[in-house]
């Protein structure tokens, strides 16, 4: 467990995040009841609802989530009524691949790697499997060939 809390320390300053990030166990039981990709969000609001779920993490459409919370909080702060409702939005995001199993290479570890091809399987279909494999594969070689110490 130590060493998984080291890792998620050297993520974070790798990529300078600045929100909390949790660990879970060596079982990853949280992982799996919310989602098993590696980079999903979650907001969820004070008495526990969700109130965001997205399975990739892309900083503008959690700020667009975060911007909607601050509006609906002022709103109930100044007694205005609202009522809650439904989108669905599948918005596209660019997708470096090759740079993020590579990324996964390097502080998680090849564990990190094969769960998150088996997420995209189960997720997104066997073509989306296969397609991270291959990029696996590419970022496996690059880092192979990359001088020592370019982690």
């Amino acid at each position: 467990m130590e060493q998984k809390l080291g890792h998620a320390r050297d993520f974070v300053e790798m990529w300078d995040i600045e929100r909390p990030m949790y660990v879970d166990d060596l079982d990853g039981p949280v992982h799996r009841a919310y989602g098993t990709l590696p980079n999903m969000t979650w907001i969820i609001n004070r008495s526990g609802h969700i109130v965001y779920k997205a399975d990739w993490t892309d900083h503008r459409t959690v700020r667009a989530a975060v911007e909607q919370l601050v509006t609906e909080r002022d709103l109930q702060q100044a007694r205005t009524r609202i009522t809650p409702y439904n989108v669905y939005w599948q918005p596209n995001r660019e997708n470096p691949v090759v740079e993020f199993v590579g990324g996964l290479y390097g502080v998680p570890g090849e564990r990190a790697v094969r769960e998150f091809i088996a997420a995209q399987r189960k997720t997104n279909g066997e073509g989306a499997g296969v397609m991270v494999e291959r990029a696996a594969e590419q970022a496996l070689k690059l880092r192979q060939a990359a001088p020592a110490g370019d982690d």
